[in-house]
């Protein structure tokens, strides 16, 4: 886990940092005017503003843990701990290889992904188009 949000952080920074930068000051004082907590301008204001670059984040740090194979290999190398590409290369031999089950395991792989996408396509993509118009 601290391998993955080391390498996840500092995309996460630069894009929440612009959105967070993007919104107006205005609201944050007349959320404090009205008599609101930090946390809860935070949590009510400015995470719903922030929406789409929290999904664009976590489709663009899901996808790459996802599909390691390296660091699950060498950090978790116990069949307990085994990602899914990491099973599927019990599929794979020196002299044989089973690909009907490489690839039905691949194939049950990328649900989860696909899942992930779609509940995020929309929120993706306002995140990815924010700063194309102005």
């Amino acid at each position: 886990m601290l391998v993955y949000t080391a390498q996840g952080l500092p995309l996460a920074v630069m894009i929440l940092s612009e959105f967070i930068a993007q919104i107006p000051k205005e609201l944050k004082e007349a959320a404090r005017c009205d008599g609101v907590g930090e946390f809860k301008i935070f949590f009510q204001v400015i995470l719903p503003l922030i929406r789409p670059a929290v999904a664009t984040v976590a489709v663009f740090t899901m996808i790459p843990v996802w599909n390691d194979l390296w660091f699950p290999l060498i950090l978790a190398p116990s069949e307990e701990t085994q990602t899914v590409t990491l099973g599927v290369q019990q599929f794979i031999g020196q002299y044989v290889t089973d690909w009907n089950s490489v690839l039905a395991a691949l194939s049950l792989a990328v649900i989860p992904v696909l899942i992930l996408y779609s509940i995020f396509s929309r929120q993706l993509i306002r995140g990815l188009t924010s700063g194309a118009v102005k």
